[in-house]
C-alpha cells in the first residue's frame, strides 16, 4: 500500500499568539499527578546519573514520583533554542541541554525541618498535555525550541534521570514532599503563588510494598501481546520448592502469566532492567511440579539482561518466574514479544523509493552510545534502514501511529558515529512526525523512530518523494489547489482540525501539474488542506 501526504494551511494562520501586552505565562504543579511511591535501585560508578551528582552508585533507596507542570497563565513560557540560551548548559554524558532551576524537591519532616533536597535537573521543556480545552491545538514547543504553550503542560515522568529523592538510610516515619517550579523566579510569571505543592506521605523503615506476584500462585497474568511491564523485585523472596531459575537460585523472583493465544513464538525479555537477571518459563500448575520450557542468564557478553524464545501452543498457560543473579535487585522490566529492530544492528530494511511498514514501540530499548533523537531524551526506539535508489528529496514520516512520536534520521555505520540529517517532532500532525532531506542514490541511511516521554504503540512509518499542493485564492469563497509531483492519483482533503479530514476530489498527476477549485473554501471554516496518495 502507498500511503502518503503533502498539505499546507490556508495563508490566515493557525498559531495562537504568544500573549499580548501584559500577558504572562504561569507555572503551577497539578497535584493530581504526583503519586510517590518507593523503589530501590542499582546504579552503576559510569552511569549519568552518578556522574551529574542525582545519586550515589551501588543499590540506593529512592522515592519516585512524576511531575506535571501546568501553564495557566495567559500567555506561552518561551525559553528558545537551548543551544542559545545562557540558562542551559550542555551535559556531555546525557548529550543534550540541561536547565538546572526549573524544579526543586525537598523532604521535611513533622517540624518542617528540612531533611533531603533534591538534585533535579531539566532537559527539556515541551508541550506534552493539552489540559485546557481553549488551547491550541497542536503541540508547539519541543526540545530543540523549548518552551511551554498556554493550557498546556510539560511532564517529567518518574522514568526521567534524576526524578527522585534518595531516601537511602532514611528512618520510617511521616514526612511532607515538597516539590516546587521556578523556584529561584528566575522565569517571569504571572504569579509565584502556585509553584509550591506539598504532599504528606508515610515512608516504612522495612522493605515496602511487598509486591502481589510475588508468589507463584499469585502470578501477575499479561493481557496481551506486545507489552511491556516495569516493576521492582526488592522486596520479593523466594518460596519453598521454588526451581533454580536458569541454574541460579536467586532470591528475588516475581511471578507472571500468559496464555498463548495461537501457535507460534513466543518471546520474552528483560532488556530495560538495571540489575543482572535471569528468566524462565515454564508450564504446571503447582510451583514444585514445573516443567521447564525456556530459560537464560545473559543475552550476550555484556549484557546482563535476559532474553528467551519459545514455540507456544495456543490455550497453553505459560508461568514466567524473573529474578536477579545471585540475589540481584532492582527496577525489572518485562517485554513480552519486544520489537525485532530494537537494535541499530537489527534495522528493518526498507526499500523502494515509496511504501509503508507498520510495527511497534513496545518493549523497546535505548542503547550505549545512542543519540537523543530530535534532541530528546529517548529511550523506546526502533531502528530503520533504507538505501537510496535515486537521488532527490525524500519525506520519511509517521502519520497513522497512534501515539507521540520522534523521528530521526542519520547515516553512519555504527551508533557511536553517526552524521544527523534531520529529525521532527510533531510536524505530521495529531503528534506524529516528519522529516524531509535530500538522498543520494546509493547511500543507507538509517531512521529511528521513538516516542516523547518514553511513548510507546502502533508505529506506521511512510516514506516517498515530496509532491506540492499551492493554495491561490480566487475569491472569499473560492480556493484553486494546484498539485504537482511524482506520478499516481492523489485524494484531496480539507479539515478544519488536523483529526477531521473531508475528502474533497482525486487528481491524477502524469507529468504535470493539476487543480480543483474549492468553492466551499469560504462557507466552511478550513484551515487545512492536503493531498493523499492513494494506492
Amino acid at each position: 500500500m502507498r500511503k502518503f501526504f503533502c498539505w499546507v494551511a490556508v495563508a490566515t494562520g493557525f498559531l495562537m499568539a504568544q500573549g499580548s501586552e501584559g500577558a504572562l505565562p504561569d507555572l503551577a504543579i497539578y497535584y493530581p499527578a504526583i503519586t510517590p511511591h518507593i523503589v530501590y535501585r542499582n546504579f552503576g560508578a559510569n552511569d549519568c546519573e552518578v556522574q551529574e551528582g542525582c545519586v550515589q552508585p551501588g543499590v540506593r533507596r529512592l522515592l519516585l514520583f512524576a511531575l506535571q507542570t501546568r501553564n495557566i497563565g495567559t500567555a506561552d513560557l518561551v525559553m528558545g533554542n537551548p543551544a542559545t540560551n545562557s540558562a542551559f548548559y550542555y551535559d556531555s554524558c546525557h548529550g543534550h541541554y540541561h536547565y538546572e532551576g526549573f524544579a526543586e524537591y525537598r523532604l521535611r519532616d513533622t517540624n518542617s525541618n528540612l531533611v533531603l533536597r533534591g538534585h533535579k535537573i531539566g532537559f527539556c521543556l515541551e508541550d506534552v498535555v493539552r489540559w485546557s480545552a481553549t488551547a491550541g491545538q497542536n503541540s508547539r514547543y519541543d526540545c530543540n525550541y523549548q518552551g511551554i504553550q498556554a493550557g498546556w503542560a510539560d511532564v517529567y515522568t518518574e522514568d526521567v534521570p534524576c526524578q527522585w529523592l534518595d531516601i537511602t538510610g532514611l528512618p520510617g516515619g511521616t514526612y511532607t514532599l515538597e516539590l516546587e517550579v521556578n523556584p529561584s523566579r528566575a522565569i517571569q510569571e504571572a504569579s509565584y503563588a502556585n509553584n509550591l505543592s506539598r504532599k504528606t506521605i508515610t515512608i516504612q523503615s522495612d522493605c515496602s510494598p511487598v509486591l502481589a506476584n510475588d508468589s507463584f500462585s499469585a502470578a501477575q497474568a499479561l493481557p496481551g501481546s506486545p507489552l511491556s511491564l516495569e516493576t521492582y523485585n526488592s522486596c520479593a523472596t523466594r518460596e519453598a520448592g521454588e526451581p533454580s531459575h536458569a541454574g541460579n537460585a536467586g532470591g528475588h523472583s516475581l511471578w507472571f502469566q500468559y496464555t498463548a493465544v495461537s501457535d507460534g513464538p513466543i518471546r520474552l525479555s528483560t532488556e530495560g532492567s538495571d540489575f543482572d537477571t535471569v528468566l524462565a518459563v515454564y508450564t504446571g500448575s503447582s510451583v514444585n511440579a514445573l516443567t521447564p520450557v525456556a530459560s537464560n542468564d545473559d543475552i550476550s557478553v555484556g549484557n546482563q539482561q535476559s532474553a528467551v524464545s519459545f514455540n507456544g501452543v495456543a490455550g497453553m498457560v505459560y508461568s514466567i518466574a524473573a529474578d536477579g543473579w545471585n540475589g540481584a535487585f532492582g527496577k525489572l522490566v518485562l517485554n513480552l514479544d519486544p520489537p525485532l529492530n530494537d537494535s541499530f544492528a537489527s534495522c528493518q530494511t526498507l526499500s523502494g523509493l515509496s511504501g509503508q511498514v507498520t510495527g511497534h514501540n513496545v518493549g523497546a530499548t535505548r542503547e550505549p552510545n545512542e543519540p537523543d533523537h530530535n534532541s530528546s531524551f529517548s529511550w523506546r526506539s526502533v531502528w530503520y534502514c533504507w538505501t537510496a535508489p535515486s537521488n532527490g528529496t525524500v519525506i520519511f514520516d509517521t502519520v497513522g501511529s497512534d501515539f507521540d512520536t520522534l523521528l530521526a534520521v542519520y547515516t553512519g555505520a555504527s551508533l557511536g558515529a553517526l552524521t544527523p540529517l534531520a529529525s521532527d517532532n510533531d510536524s505530521g500532525g495529531n503528534l506524529t512526525s516528519r522529516a524531509f532531506f535530500q538522498a543520494i542514490q546509493g547511500t543507507t541511511y538509517h531512521v529511528a523512530v521513538d516516542g516523547t516521554q518514553g511513548g510507546s504503540g502502533n508505529i506506521v512509518l511512510n516514506w516517498n518523494p515530496p509532491c506540492h499542493l499551492v493554495l491561490q485564492k480566487v475569491s472569499p469563497t473560492s480556493m484553486r489547489l494546484v498539485l504537482s509531483g511524482g506520478q499516481g492519483t492523489y485524494e484531496i482533503q480539507g479539515a478544519a482540525v488536523l483529526t477531521n479530514w473531508v475528502a474533497l476530489t482525486n487528481l491524477t498527476l502524469n507529468g504535470s501539474e493539476q487543480s480543483f477549485l474549492d468553492n466551499d473554501a469560504g462557507n466552511t471554516p478550513r484551515r487545512f488542506y492536503r493531498a493523499k496518495a492513494l494506492p
